[in-house]
């Protein structure tokens, strides 16, 4: 049975990268100032990153990786245990200005979940996780769940039967923890944060570790993401974050509730015994991003951002267009159902010289395929309407000339 799915993964996957949809090379990114990308000789309006700034244009950042290498090398080839460059101090005082809380860097925020669950969460502790928390903090859990840990999954976004869970759990559990992202990757929906503070004051071994690596830069004091645009962060909250989408440079951090969690991972966590430490070149891009996000930049350029998201969900609402969800977050969902229908509606953009990213299995479930579409500042206004017009003409044609019901598919996408 495994074989089959990864053969049937592995299939959807190449199918994909043939027909260029997946797997695509750029040649070159974009000159400063360029808003296009560069594939097979043809410039696209790119509706698949996650750089929903343009930061990674950001001279300032460039720059900063730049003089960070000058002075320092590319790498300390050494494990943080036993040295460290004293850039990784400046950074993470910095960024704990931006967070609010003590920060721990690691090279990526996978390498943060690893680090962090199998750490904090005792072997006699509970896990909860969401049903669409994010793939790679289910590969930290099985971890945990590898030690004994007791782990199961829940409806997603259920705070009522999560309350039940822990009711229950509490009974043989001196620990509950609930896995969850802040902005989910793929429909675009968040978490509900201020419930979950309810439940952490209201039951004293309710804790909870949240992913928001897609809330990051485009809205939250400081750029601090969805999580922290809700209040500050909860005593009994581990929030596990990315650099390498809204943020502009790269690397992952956990922000710590306090100090004593700080030093028990910088002593204790794998990724940092084990593994190298993160570039000169990510450490100085960081320091730049943070003074961008300590600053009045990054407010208006979440203002900016706020105002195509408006006139996308304005437009889709005007459209008719379906969408998975429709919080107002620069991820949105377009439900398709079956693989080779969402390759027929991303051949359609890309032929409108666009990019999307399709939701394909194995991320998503195999009936439950779409495409997602990532808001930035790499677009305008007419950019989004040309991306509209061509989903609704893709959509109605499906509807009049295929086995295709949107109704249909859109009863596979509750939750």
């Amino acid at each position: 049975m495994e074989h089959k799915l990864l053969e049937k993964a592995f299939n959807i996957i190449d199918f994909a990268k043939t027909h260029n949809l997946g797997h695509v090379a750029t040649h070159k990114l974009m000159e400063p100032g360029e808003k296009r990308l560069e594939i097979a000789g043809g410039k696209y309006v790119t509706f698949s990153l996650s750089d929903y700034l343009m930061l990674m244009q950001d001279e300032r950042i460039k720059q900063g990786a730049i003089e960070a290498i000058q002075q320092n090398g590319f790498n300390l080839s050494i494990s943080r245990e036993y040295m460290r460059l004293n850039i990784v101090d400046e950074a993470e005082e910095i960024l704990s200005q931006v967070f609010g809380n003590p920060v721990v860097l690691f090279p990526k925020t996978t390498l943060a979940h690893v680090g962090a669950l199998p750490l904090l969460i005792d072997k006699k502790d509970a896990i909860i996780m969401d049903h669409h928390a994010h793939s790679t903090i289910a590969m930290a859990a099985d971890i945990s769940k590898a030690h004994g840990t007791h782990l199961e999954l829940i409806r997603h976004n259920n705070m009522e039967l999560l309350e039940e869970r822990i009711l229950e759990l509490r009974k043989d559990h001196p620990k509950i923890w609930y896995l969850a992202d802040g902005v989910y990757s793929m429909h675009g929906d968040v978490t509900p944060v201020k419930e979950l503070h309810q439940l952490m004051d209201k039951y004293d071994e309710f804790y909870t570790y949240i992913d928001d690596a897609h809330g990051i830069s485009w809205t939250g004091p400081n750029g601090s993401g969805h999580v922290l645009a809700q209040g500050k962060q909860h005593p009994k909250m581990v929030l596990a974050v990315s650099f390498g989408k809204g943020y502009g440079a790269g690397g992952g951090a956990i922000v710590c509730p306090n100090e004593t969690i700080k030093k028990q991972l910088v002593y204790l966590s794998g990724p940092l015994m084990f593994t190298g430490p993160l570039e000169s070149s990510t450490l100085g891009g960081l320091i730049a991003a943070s003074k961008i996000h300590l600053s009045q930049d990054i407010v208006d350029l979440q203002n900016q951002l706020k105002e195509l998201i408006d006139y996308f969900y304005d437009r889709v609402q005007e459209m008719g267009l379906p969408l998975a969800d429709y919080t107002r977050t620069p991820t949105a969902y377009f439900p398709v159902g079956k693989p080779m229908t969402v390759f027929e509606f991303a051949k359609a953009v890309f032929d409108h010289n666009m990019t999307i990213t399709a939701g394909l299995f194995p991320a998503v479930p195999f009936f439950n395929a779409g495409i997602r579409v990532q808001l930035t500042l790499y677009q305008e206004k007419a950019d989004i309407d040309r991306l509209l017009q061509v989903m609704k003409a893709t959509y109605e044609y499906q509807e009049k000339n295929k086995d295709f019901s949107i109704e249909s598919v859109l009863k596979r996408f509750k939750n």
